[in-house]
């Protein structure tokens, strides 16, 4: 298959995902809501904190294998292949296991450090102790099929299995807790039994897509173990940022204000979190092509995925930031207005925030799979690491010592972007050996003024049609549409339009 056949399977197969994936979000929040009460919503939410915290003791290692992998595809190196998977394999297994006996032992003690009130202890406790132990087992394990399904360029595969999962998950916890009304218990299992078959799922697909893979711990070696931590390491710190930028969260407002605030937060950033996918798919999927770009020496070619991918990357950002923050009060009103009363506006306000964070984010583009192919991740980690510190720190102070409230935690992360981005841009263009001038004129022209133009128009309806909260739905729309006609115009050049019919070419032949 194409490179370009495979890249639109590839993403169209996300988007499917995506679209599933976002509207079971919607229903399950409401859902979660509406059974387990703020209290009970805001625990389950701090879970998913807990088990992202764990995920640094893999120390960047899922990411750098990843990458590896990709390398001994492109050189047909079977046996180096199978010792990084095989050594990475005992790492997890290590890893994962101690984790998982750490929250079954320290349950108690793990809840009084997340400042539980008394009232919510037991409950934090059975979460951490049923639930987040047998979970950080089962994530250790993942990362090394994914890998490897990954380096193949197979997204496609691992797409169907998150939509599969998707589906059981909802349908599961609707009958635990819906119907057997088994409230947290059944949230436990429900969760657990969906992350089981991931990983069943995940394992068949790995040998499935790449045949000669045999794991064996006899060939795990600590030179292989080195090699990998010597780029994870910078993985693992650009994770750490990550945690402690926008995980720490939820953390920073419980500590302050309890459980109820992150209520509050935690349906805005669901929100975004489901749209982010479908506008990074071309990133989450391009480390393997820049990978081989990289090690083959077609610099032309890298130079390309970082131009191209970066441009419909941040048009795609365009369109999805941009009519959601027009209309981010209506769609909280529609969604959460009978779960939270009138804070719903606090939602809203935390979701127009984060919607602008996401846009410098896009603005990236496919800066970081190109620095990951290139193995060039010293300064995008130094910057990150530091900006992350900052964030936190000023996340607290806000909190504390204003009365600014929920959104306190959200603001210092939009105003560090902004002060970042550039840099990162700047550092990307250099390594890749292009003009900056020539990566501003490819990669952001034409977006900023599809940004420009769409920006007006929703400020247009938003003040002159004011509309209610079902005529929103109807503009909304309508600037969909707008937007795809922008696109397709201003956005894309000639180039451009060539290379998405190419792409759809194939898919639309096969149309009655």
């Amino acid at each position: 298959m194409k490179t370009t056949q495979r890249v639109f399977l590839n993403s169209a197969t996300r988007w499917f995902a995506i679209a599933v994936q976002g509207a079971l979000g919607l229903f399950l929040v409401r859902f979660l809501l509406s059974e387990l009460g703020q209290d009970g919503y805001g625990l389950v939410s701090l879970m998913g904190g807990v088990i992202a915290f764990s995920s640094i003791a893999e120390f960047g290692l899922s990411g750098a294998l990843s990458r590896y992998l990709a390398a001994q595809v492109v050189s047909k190196n079977n046996n180096k292949f199978n010792e990084l998977a095989s050594t990475a394999m005992l790492f997890y297994i290590i890893i994962g296991t101690a984790l998982a006996i750490s929250c079954s032992l320290l349950a108690e003690k793990i809840a009084q450090v997340l400042n539980m009130p008394p009232s919510l202890l037991p409950q934090a406790g059975f979460l951490i102790r049923w639930y987040a132990g047998p979970a950080i087992c089962l994530s250790f394990l993942s990362p090394l099929y994914t890998a490897v399904i990954a380096s193949t360029n197979r997204f496609d595969i691992l797409n169907w299995i998150s939509i599969g999962t998707g589906l059981v998950r909802a349908v599961v916890l609707f009958l635990l807790m819906g119907l057997v009304k088994m409230g947290l218990y059944g949230w436990v299992g429900g969760m657990l039994f969906s992350q089981g078959l991931n990983l069943a799922l995940a394992v068949l697909a790995a040998y499935r897509t790449w045949p000669m893979l045999r794991l064996n711990p006899a060939k795990a070696k600590l030179d292989t173990l080195h090699m990998l931590f010597s780029t994870g390491v910078y993985l693992f710190a650009l994770q750490l940022a990550n945690l402690l930028g926008v995980q720490a969260d939820p953390l920073i407002l419980t500590a302050f204000f309890g459980p109820a605030a992150v209520a509050l937060y935690s349906p805005a950033t669901t929100l975004v979190s489901a749209i982010r996918p479908l506008v990074t798919t071309l990133v989450d999927q391009l480390h393997p092509l820049a990978t081989m770009y990289y090690e083959s020496g077609q610099m032309k070619k890298l130079q390309e995925v970082l131009i191209r991918g970066t441009k419909y990357t941040l048009l795609l950002g365009v369109g999805a930031c941009v009519v959601l923050s027009v209309f981010a009060d209506t769609i909280t009103q529609l969604w959460l207005e009978r779960s939270l009363g009138s804070q719903y506006v606090v939602t809203a306000q935390v979701l127009v925030l984060w919607l602008a964070i996401d846009l410098l984010s896009y603005a990236g583009g496919t800066q970081w799979p190109v620095l990951l192919g290139m193995n060039r991740l010293r300064f995008l980690t130094l910057t990150q690491v530091s900006f992350a510190v900052l964030n936190v720190a000023a996340s607290i102070v806000l909190v504390r010592f204003t009365s600014i409230g929920v959104v306190g935690v959200v603001i210092p992360t939009l105003v560090l972007a902004l002060f970042r981005r550039p840099l990162i841009m700047v550092y990307t263009a250099h390594v890749c050996g292009l003009p900056f001038s020539q990566y501003l004129r490819g990669a952001y022209l034409r977006p900023a003024i599809v940004l420009t133009l769409l920006t007006g128009a929703a400020v247009i309806v938003r003040i002159l049609a004011k509309p209610s909260a079902m005529l929103a739905l109807l503009w909304g729309f309508v600037l969909g549409v707008l937007f795809v006609a922008l696109c397709w115009w201003v956005g894309f050049d000639a180039a451009d339009r060539r290379f998405v019919l190419e792409m759809l070419r194939p898919k639309l032949h096969m149309l009655p």
